[in-house]
């Protein structure tokens, strides 16, 4: 942790929040950039005023540092505790259990986070939007605000120094991680999500968003603890097997696969577009990651609700997507046109969201 503590100090000033540690995985947004919004990337990214109540020349080395090792403590906590499978008696019924929240969260964060509240390439209603807004912020990488505003920003100045998480211009670990603690990315900016914004549901989420991953952790607990009964083990017992199964195991395996989209996917892998930026296709991610794998893809043409182009590129994320469609809990679902995946159209450029709300 002392590592990661200097690490992070070393790379702007100071640390973000472990909340966000939910990384904007780097999958393009559909999303307009107005001018003012590039104007003052370089401004946000400025060091403070020398008066700054908080800032890297505010702070005191020591006060810098217990306030990073706040930031770092519960990520690195919940990382240890993936060490408590070794000690309960293994069960396929807690494979099972770390199977479905892996499942679970990794597509809240590629079908709801990214594709709907980053790039808005389908429709729903607004309390199915909450609903969605909900199930992501399970996976406890905060609010979708924050997250959603980080991405588009992370395509308006794709390998730029105001990109959020390039390896290009950091290395493979600032992308990956380390960008998430720095103070720079804290804050949640409602300029570049004004569209999500206005909801208040949705604020109150991105202010609390440590709701949506305790009560999951706590209904885990409390079907632990029937388990636990039920297999004379105990309540106790039962209840610590189930969670450092499910939300402990199956937490940490989403935030990697959802990190390494800002890493991985811009570093190695194949381009089949150009898109004037270094996304690749990862074939092999897109198994564990619900399909953001096809990075390429998505830099090319970012309004598609679709990231693999061809039948043979799966796609898991998409394909929720669809059912829920039959289903009519979603509409306007938009797909790559043929001349997108055929490589004959110019490089998507950011527009306003055509998702609405019925």
């Amino acid at each position: 942790m002392k590592q990661l503590i200097e690490q992070v100090g070393s790379v702007g000033g100071a640390a973000g929040a472990f909340a966000s540690v939910g990384a904007a995985a780097a999958v393009p947004t559909g999303v307009a950039v107005l001018p003012s919004m590039r104007r003052s990337a370089a401004a946000e990214s400025a060091p403070p005023s020398r008066g700054a109540a908080i800032g890297e020349g505010a702070r005191r080395p020591v006060a810098r540092r217990l306030i990073l090792l706040r930031r770092i403590t519960p990520f690195t906590a919940v990382h240890i505790a993936t060490i408590g499978v070794l000690f309960v008696s293994f069960s396929w019924e807690l494979v099972a259990a770390c199977l479905f929240t892996y499942c679970f969260f990794m597509v809240g964060m590629a079908g709801w986070m990214h594709r709907y509240f980053s790039h808005r390439t389908f429709s729903t209603t607004r309390w199915f939007q909450f609903i969605l807004a909900f199930w992501a912020g399970c996976a406890a990488q905060r609010g979708t605000l924050w997250w959603a505003a980080h991405h588009r920003r992370h395509h308006a100045f794709a390998e730029t120094e105001d990109d959020p998480h390039s390896p290009t211009v950091r290395d493979f670990w600032k992308s990956h991680l380390v960008w998430i603690f720095e103070d720079a990315h804290q804050p949640s900016n409602y300029k570049w999500v004004r569209d999500l914004a206005r909801y208040p549901e949705l604020r109150f989420l991105d202010r609390w968003y440590w709701t949506p991953p305790i009560l999951y952790w706590c209904v885990f607990a409390a079907l632990g603890a029937a388990w636990g009964e039920a297999r004379g083990i105990g309540a106790a017992g039962g209840a610590w097997a189930m969670i450092v199964w499910g939300p402990v195991l199956g937490t940490v395996l989403a935030w990697h696969a959802t990190f390494c989209i800002n890493s991985v996917t811009h570093m190695w892998g194949r381009r089949r577009y150009d898109t004037g930026d270094d996304s690749r296709n990862v074939g092999w991610l897109s198994w564990l990651n619900f399909g953001e794998g096809w990075h390429n893809n998505h830099h090319y043409y970012p309004h598609s609700a679709n990231l693999g182009f061809h039948w043979w590129e799966v796609d898991p994320a998409y394909y929720v997507i669809l059912a829920l469609e039959r289903l009519r809990l979603v509409w306007d679902v938009r797909k790559a046109p043929r001349k997108a995946v055929e490589g004959q159209v110019r490089r998507a450029k950011p527009r306003p969201e055509h998702a609405s709300l019925g």
